[in-house]
C-alpha cells in the first residue's frame, strides 16, 4: 500500500499523548501529516469527521486502566471508510489495563481497521517534582522508540496490497465494562493571592470547566482531574488539595518507580 498521509488524531490535554503521535508520524515518514486536535470542546453542531485516504494515528491516555471518558466521545465523532489507524495509550507509568482493548473496540466501530497499535508512556498528570510518577516521559527513548515504530508501520503497510491481506492485530486486555469510575466531582482550589488572572488554565481545560473573570470559577462537575490547568499555571495558583487525590498520587508514587517499556503490536 502507498500511503501519503497520515491524520494525527488525538485527546492530548498536557500535551503528552500529541508529542507521542508525532514522533510515530515522524518515524512513518510520509510526504504530509495533518493534525486533528480533539484536546478542546467542539463548536456546536461541529460536522462528523470523515478520515477517508492515509492512515489515521489515533491516540488516547488511559484514565485508570480506561480511555480517557472525554477522548472516547470526541473520538467517537470521527469516521473511517475501512481505513488503517496506528492506535496508541499513553499512561503515566502504572499499567494501561484494558485501555488498549477499549481503544481498539472504538475505532473499529468507527470504520477504522486497526494495523498496529501501542502502549506507551507519558509523565502521570499527578505527577510532582516532590512525588514524581514517569516524570519527563515521553524523554528521548521513548520518542526514539516511537519513531521506530513507525518506520516498523511504514514496512507493515508498503508490504500489504490491502488490508484484507492483513492479519488481524490482537492486543491485550478485555473490553470494560459499565462506566468510567474515576475521582470524578472533585476540582483544583484556586489560590487568589497568587494568581495573575492570566486565562492560560482556561484555555487549557479541554471541557470548557474554568471561568476566568474578576476571579477563577471552576466547575467540578464538568472537571476531569487532568490536570491541564494546573501544570499550565505559571504562578501555581491551583492545586488538587483533597485527600482522596493526595493518597492516588501517594500510592502512584510509592508503587509505581520501576521504568515500564513500550509494548508495540503489530
Amino acid at each position: 500500500m502507498n500511503i501519503k498521509n497520515a491524520h494525527l488524531i488525538c485527546y492530548s490535554p498536557t500535551r503528552t499523548t500529541f508529542t507521542t503521535l508525532e514522533h510515530i508520524a515522524t518515524g512513518l515518514g510520509v510526504p504530509d501529516t495533518k493534525s486533528l486536535d480533539l484536546t478542546h470542546p467542539p463548536e456546536p453542531a461541529a460536522p462528523e469527521l470523515s478520515i477517508k485516504e492515509g492512515v489515521a494515528i489515533i491516540g488516547a491516555p488511559v484514565y485508570a486502566g480506561r480511555v480517557a471518558p472525554v477522548a472516547a466521545e470526541r473520538l467517537s465523532a470521527v469516521r473511517g471508510n475501512n481505513t488503517p489507524a496506528v492506535i496508541v495509550a499513553v499512561y503515566g507509568n502504572r499499567h494501561y489495563d484494558n485501555a488498549l482493548c477499549e481503544l481498539k473496540t472504538l475505532v473499529e466501530a468507527s470504520g477504522f481497521t486497526v494495523i498496529a497499535a501501542a502502549a506507551l508512556v507519558g509523565e502521570h498528570s499527578f505527577s510532582t517534582p516532590e512525588k514524581p510518577i514517569g516524570q519527563n516521559r515521553p524523554d528521548e527513548n521513548d520518542k526514539k522508540a516511537a519513531r521506530a515504530f513507525g518506520a516498523e508501520v511504514a514496512d507493515k503497510l508498503k508490504s500489504l496490497s490491502d488490508l484484507s491481506t492483513m492479519a488481524p492485530v490482537a492486543v491485550p486486555g478485555t473490553l470494560p465494562e459499565g462506566p468510567y469510575g474515576g475521582p470524578g466531582n472533585i476540582a483544583p482550589d484556586w489560590k487568589a493571592s497568587a494568581c495573575a488572572l492570566c486565562g492560560l488554565c482556561a484555555q487549557g481545560c479541554p471541557t470548557g470547566a474554568i471561568t476566568v473573570e474578576k476571579e477563577v470559577t471552576i466547575d467540578p462537575s464538568r472537571c476531569t482531574v487532568c490536570c491541564a490547568c494546573v501544570k499550565s499555571c505559571p504562578k501555581g495558583a491551583l492545586a488538587f488539595n483533597q485527600p482522596k487525590i493526595y493518597h492516588i498520587a501517594d500510592v502512584l508514587h510509592e508503587n509505581c518507580r520501576k521504568r515500564r517499556e513500550p509494548e508495540l503490536f503489530l
